[in-house]
């Protein structure tokens, strides 16, 4: 099952979508929360029981019994709101084609490819997903495989500052960023110093 479905722009809640989340699987997971407006959740989840249906007849058809409906549902209600539970392994090991290393894409809201920035809770989103049926021990169920990800609002993680702002302080300064310098790198632009 190829098509996907494409999410109306939602609120990310606990998103790990530039690096995987190691904490309930050592192969690691990215995912992300996506609370969505009532009316766009219930759009959607309309959309994903026309596929899960279809799906499931499917299925019950090749097993040649009725299949028992799994859990797992990816439509869930907290107390954040109405949200949808998108996930991708970020590694499989398959007999086939042996370890599959997965990523997610990121675009920009001109949909122009990106490297994926340090997404955090509150960006505004938009998750194309792939669904995803499975049939385990006479259970049946889709999962929402999360394929790529469009950043309309971006909250990055990792750079918030404790600090007000105090008037007349020193300002300016050079703007400190994440990029790594190694020290063969740093020695030919700095003409072969190091400590």
């Amino acid at each position: 099952m190829k098509k996907q479905l494409v999410t109306p722009i939602g609120e990310a809640l606990y998103p790990h979508l530039h690096e995987p989340d190691y904490k309930f699987d050592q192969a690691g997971v990215y995912q992300t929360r996506l609370i969505l407006e009532e009316s766009d959740y219930n759009a959607l989840k309309g959309q994903f029981q026309e596929i899960y249906d279809a799906a499931y007849k499917s299925a019950c058809e090749q097993a040649g019994n009725k299949l028992k409906h799994g859990e797992g549902n990816p439509f869930r209600e907290g107390d954040e709101g109405l949200y949808i539970l998108a996930k991708q392994p970020a590694e499989k090991n398959t007999k086939k084609h042996g370890l599959i290393k997965f990523n997610i894409k990121a675009f920009d809201s001109a949909g122009k490819l990106i490297k994926m920035p340090r997404v955090g809770t509150g960006s505004k989103l938009r998750l194309a997903l792939e669904p995803k049926p499975w049939a385990v021990s006479g259970k049946f169920g889709v999962t929402l495989r999360l394929r790529s990800v469009q950043i309309i609002d971006l909250v990055e993680y990792g750079n918030e500052s404790v600090f007000d702002e105090v008037e007349g302080g020193f300002s300016g300064g050079e703007e400190f960023t994440n990029e790594f310098t190694d020290e063969k790198a740093q020695s030919k632009k700095d003409g072969d110093f190091s400590f």
